[in-house]
C-alpha cells in the first residue's frame, strides 16, 4: 500500500531520459483528476496478493491533518522550534519567569524537555567568557600597576578606584533602567582602565609631594604629611577635572543618539557604565585618596604625634555675612530655574508627542464606520510610532466606538514580528490613541478592530513602515 500511495499519489521516478550529455527524470503519478480532493484519493486502486484490486479507503483512513512544515533534529533526537518575539530588553529575566511557568503549567513526558535557544543562548556563552575575560582584565591591569610602581601597596591603593566608579556606574545605570548585558559588562572593563589611569595620576602627585618634602627635610611629623598631601592633591584638581571633562564631552553624546541609529542601543550601554563611573570615581579620589595615602605614609615619619587638629573648613573658604545673607536667595532662585528648565523640556516632550499630522496614512471602512489612521509624520515608520485613530459615520461625525484595538504583523520564514495592542481613549470622542512599534521597514498586516455602542467590527489590510 505505501508503493501505492507513494507512486500513485505522491509521484515516483521510473526512469531517467538521456538528451546528450543531459540527463533527466521521469515521473509518473495519477492525473490531477484523480487526487485532487480526499473524494478522489480515497477511490485509488490497490493491488491484493489475489489479483484483485479494492479501493484504498477499505485499507486506511484518508483525513486531513496538521503537522509540522519540516522535520528537524538536533543531538540525534526530533525537535520543535517555538519562536518568541519579546518586547522587553532583559532577555535573561524573560527566560526566567518563562521557564517558571511553564514548568508550573507543562508536565513533559519522559524523553521530552525544553531549552532556550537564540539571542538568550548567545547571552549564556558570552557570560561563560565574561567569567575568564574580566578576572584576565583585572589580573593585566594588577601586573602591569605593580610593574610600574614597584609597591604592592601603591597598586592596591590605585585599585581601590575601582569600586568607587562601581558606584556611580551602577547608580546610573538604574537611573537609565538598563540591565546587566554583554554590552554594560563591555562598558565596566573599560571603565576599569580608566580608573587605572586616573589613579595612577593621583598617586603620582601625591608621591611627588611626599618626596619633595623629604628632599627638603620637612616630613618630620603628621602636620608636614598633611601639608604635603594638601599640595599634592590641590595639584591634582585641575588635571582630574580636565580629564574627566574630556571623558564626558566624548561620551555624552553617545546617549543622545536616537534609538532607531544602527547601533544606538549597544553603545549606548556601553557607555553608560562609564559614565556614571567616572563622576564618581572623579570626586572620590580627590576625597578618599588623601586620606588613605595619610593612614599609609603615616608609618614613615618620626614623629607620629597629632597635632590639635585644624578646623575641617579653612577661614578663608568660610563666607562673609553678606553672603550667609543672600545664600537662601541665591539657592531658591537656582532650584527655580532648574526647576522652569525641566518643565519646559517635559512640556515640550508632551507637545511634540501629541503634535500629530491631519493628513491619514490609511483610510478604512469598518461596517458603515469610517476609521482613519494618522501618524505625525504622515507614515508609519521604523520604530515606535505614537498613533492617533478616528471614527466617523457616515455624516463625517466622529463617534465612540467603545473598545479598541489595533495590531501590525509581519510574517517571514522563521520569524514573525508583532506591534501594537488597545487604544486609549482620548478626551475627544471618537478619537484613540496608541502606541505602535515596527521593528524594521517594509509591508505589515495591520488588523483594527472595536466592539463598543456601535457594535462589533473588524478589517485587516496592509500597511507600509519607512
Amino acid at each position: 500500500m505505501n508503493d501505492i500511495v507513494e507512486s500513485a499519489i505522491g509521484g515516483k521516478n521510473i526512469t531517467t531520459t538521456v538528451e546528450g550529455r543531459e540527463r533527466y527524470p521521469v515521473n509518473a503519478r495519477y492525473a490531477r483528476d484523480f487526487r485532487q480532493d480526499i473524494d478522489a484519493l480515497k477511490r485509488v486502486l490497490v493491488a491484493t496478493p489475489t489479483g484483485a484490486q479494492v479501493p484504498i479507503d477499505l485499507l486506511a483512513d484518508i483525513r486531513y491533518k496538521t503537522g509540522p512544515p519540516s522535520v528537524r533534529s538536533e543531538n540525534g533526537k526530533l525537535v520543535g522550534f517555538v519562536f518568541v518575539d519579546i518586547t522587553t530588553t532583559d532577555i535573561d529575566g524573560y527566560v526566567r519567569k518563562a521557564s517558571q511557568q511553564l514548568s508550573q503549567r507543562i508536565q513533559y513526558p519522559p524523553g521530552y524537555y525544553i531549552s532556550w535557544a537564540g539571542q538568550f543562548q548567545y547571552l549564556q556563552a558570552a557570560k561563560e567568557r565574561l567569567k575568564i575575560v574580566i578576572p584576565l582584565t583585572l589580573l593585566i591591569i594588577f601586573v602591569l600597576l605593580y610593574m610600574n610602581t614597584k609597591s604592592l601597596m601603591k597598586t592596591v591603593i590605585v585599585l581601590l578606584a575601582v569600586p568607587f566608579s562601581l558606584i556611580g556606574a551602577f547608580w546610573f545605570l538604574y537611573i537609565l533602567g538598563y540591565n546587566m548585558s554583554v554590552a554594560v559588562w563591555v562598558g565596566l572593563i573599560a571603565l576599569a582602565g580608566l580608573d587605572a589611569e586616573t589613579g595612577v595620576v593621583m598617586l603620582l602627585y601625591l608621591d611627588h609631594a611626599w618626596e619633595k618634602f623629604r628632599g627638603e627635610d620637612r616630613m618630620n611629623n603628621t602636620r608636614d604629611l598633611h601639608d604635603a598631601v594638601m599640595e599634592g592633591a590641590v595639584g591634582r584638581v585641575r588635571p582630574k577635572i580636565m580629564t574627566v571633562c574630556a571623558i564626558l564631552f566624548g561620551l555624552l553624546p553617545i546617549m543622545w543618539s536616537p534609538v532607531m541609529q544602527a547601533g544606538a542601543d549597544v553603545m549606548k550601554r556601553i557607555a553608560a557604565p562609564m559614565i556614571g563611573g567616572v563622576v564618581t570615581s572623579a570626586i572620590l579620589e580627590l576625597l578618599i585618596y588623601p586620606v588613605i595615602y595619610v593612614i599609609w605614609r603615616r608609618r614613615e615619619l618620626p614623629d607620629r604625634t597629632e597635632e590639635e587638629p585644624s578646623p575641617i573648613v579653612p577661614p578663608t573658604l568660610v563666607p562673609s555675612h553678606r553672603v550667609r545673607h543672600h545664600l537662601p536667595r541665591i539657592i531658591a532662585t537656582t532650584l527655580i530655574a532648574i526647576g522652569l528648565i525641566y518643565g519646559a523640556s517635559f512640556v515640550w516632550h508632551k507637545a511634540s508627542a501629541r503634535k500629530i499630522a491631519n493628513s491619514p496614512f490609511a483610510t478604512q471602512t469598518v461596517n458603515d464606520l469610517t476609521v482613519k489612521l494618522i501618524a505625525r509624520a504622515g507614515q508609519l515608520q521604523k520604530g515606535d510610532n505614537n498613533v492617533l485613530i478616528e471614527f466617523r459615520d457616515s455624516d463625517g461625525q466622529l463617534v465612540d466606538v467603545g473598545d479598541v484595538n489595533f495590531t501590525i504583523d509581519m510574517n517571514m520564514p522563521g520569524m514573525m514580528m508583532h506591534g501594537g495592542g488597545p487604544a486609549q481613549k482620548t478626551e475627544t470622542t471618537g478619537q484613540y490613541r496608541t502606541k505602535v512599534k515596527a521593528d524594521m521597514a517594509g509591508n505589515w498586516n495591520a488588523r483594527i478592530s472595536y466592539d463598543g455602542p456601535r457594535g462589533k467590527g473588524e478589517q485587516s489590510f496592509s500597511i507600509s513602515a519607512k
